[in-house]
């Protein structure tokens, strides 16, 4: 939001806000034009011109009677800018670009470090395995298989991985990651995710490896995420020697 924009203008961007950040959901009722002109110290006149405004977009409607209500996530024309995250979640990237996030849990397990996984967690014997669908604006967007070494995390299973993200759980563990490593590749989606990631099986996807190293540098996380590249674009950062 810009101090320069005109008053309805940075109302209507505070609206958006608040839905995106989660303050407010779809189907709430926002506050009247009294209220908010009350609140924001404005006129009633500019309140109802950035309400109208924002029901011409479809994210408000007005019923007679009944007040007005959120009816959809604000869309905002841009990608998820992948390579130089840190730390942030997926799904916490996917809103501030201003789309809707959600997630499904396909499937979670704890399991034998195997020889794929042999040599990321050398000195592990169990991993959990949580592999989950991001959705953004309700349309499959990656597929994440993460993996957690047991010997630090405790009790995953307790979690509730589909409305939190993993994240949030390593936080509450105390060793979410602070440094990320990632690499990117190329490749085509495995057959068993082509029909819940509604692609073709010669379309390429970004597919990202991050490593993730809490304070004392220790590994605490390894996931494997294929990405829509319709949604995405990769960044990176150099420095350059003088």
């Amino acid at each position: 939001m810009n101090i320069t924009d005109p008053l309805y203008v940075q109302l209507m961007e505070n609206i958006k806000y608040k839905i995106v950040n989660g303050d407010l959901k779809i189907g709430d009722r926002i506050p009247s034009e009294r209220t908010m002109a009350e609140q924001y110290g404005i006129n009633r006149l500019t309140v109802r011109n950035a309400l109208k405004k924002l029901e011409k977009e479809g994210i408000l409607q007005s019923y007679r009677g009944k007040g007005t209500y959120v009816m959809k996530m604000p869309e905002i024309e841009g990608k998820i800018s992948l390579g130089n995250a840190a730390s942030m979640s997926l799904s916490a990237q996917i809103r501030q670009n201003g789309m809707k996030s959600s997630r499904r849990v396909l499937s979670f397990k704890k399991k034998v470090v195997d020889n794929e996984l042999q040599m990321v967690f050398a000195n592990e014997t169990f991993v959990y395995e949580i592999i989950r669908l991001s959705m953004i604006n309700d349309h499959p967007y990656a597929l994440q298989k993460a993996y957690l070494p047991c010997s630090i995390f405790k009790e995953a299973e307790r979690f509730d991985f589909s409305n939190f993200s993993l994240y949030e759980y390593m936080d509450d563990q105390g060793h979410r990651p602070n440094q990320v490593e990632s690499q990117l590749r190329i490749e085509h989606l495995p057959k068993e995710y082509l029909e819940i990631m509604n692609v073709d099986e010669n379309k390429y996807m970004f597919l990202f490896d991050y490593f993730g190293f809490d304070e004392n540098n220790q590994l605490v996380e390894y996931t494997i995420s294929y990405h829509h590249s319709e949604y995405t674009v990769f960044e990176y950062t150099t420095s350059v020697a003088n």
